[in-house]
This record gives C-alpha cells, sequence and structure tokens, in this order.
C-alpha cells in the first residue's frame, strides 16, 4: 500500500521540508492567535525533524524507515485536520482553514507517495546498471 504512488521519495521529502517551514512561517504571515501560533510551529518543527530523520535521499540521519514515516505522516496529516478544533482555535478562520486545507493536502501527498528507500547516487538506475 505504501510503495505504489506515483509521487517519489525524492519529491515527497523535499515537499516534507517546504512544508515544515510553512508551518513555522504562516502563523506569522497571517497572523494566527497564540494557541494556533503555538500548534503551528510545534508542528512544524516536529515535520522538519521528521523528514531530516527519514531514511532516504533527503533525509540526513536516516534513522526512520520509509514506510514508518509514511504512517507518521498519516497521523501527522491527520492531526493537522483535528488541532483546530482538538486545541480550541476553531473560532480563528485563517487558522482553521489553513490547517484542514494543508491537512487534506498532506493525506492526499502520503496516499500518492511511494514509501522506499530511494537511491541517493544513481546506482539504481537503469543507466547505470
Amino acid at each position: 500500500m505504501l510503495t505504489r504512488g506515483p509521487v517519489s521519495p525524492a519529491l515527497h521529502g523535499l515537499l516534507d521540508y517546504v512544508l515544515g517551514a510553512v508551518l513555522v512561517a504562516a502563523p506569522f504571515v497571517l497572523g494566527f492567535d497564540d494557541t494556533a501560533t503555538t500548534v503551528s510551529v510545534v508542528a512544524g518543527l516536529a515535520e522538519l525533524g521528521v523528514a531530516s530523520c527519514t531514511a532516504w535521499s533527503r533525509g540526513i540521519v536516516k534513522l526512520i524507515p520509509p514506510p514508518v514515516h509514511g504512517m507518521i505522516d498519516y497521523v501527522f496529516t491527520v492531526a493537522l485536520i483535528a488541532a483546530p478544533f482538538v486545541f480550541g482555535f476553531s473560532d480563528d478562520d485563517s487558522a482553521t482553514i489553513f490547517f484542514v486545507v494543508v491537512g487534506i493536502g498532506g493525506v492526499l501527498l502520503v496516499l500518492a507517495t511511494r514509501f522506499v528507500a530511494d537511491d541517493t547516487h544513481g546506482a539504481g538506475t537503469a543507466a547505470a546498471r
């Protein structure tokens, strides 16, 4: 199930870093309330941590196997959708819309990603064999 999407691990890994940065920056650009700001910054830092620790070409430490990363992403993206209601900032329209839209986009990305180790040096490509 986690190995058949059209999105490559390299692209997903890059998008993880973009998502982390967006989650950290969004509250300051969009003017979230204090709770939404805290949740967004913590979620962004967590996303950056998972991205940097995944065992694929975009990972730095390479501790988390790609399929485990996929499961973390499922939980994380559903948590983003639920966050405004769980943490009580659903009255902040911009934050609620942001979290729900980013969460739904994240779920779609997870569904479309191949969570497999990718080759960092091209040795696994047909041309290199």
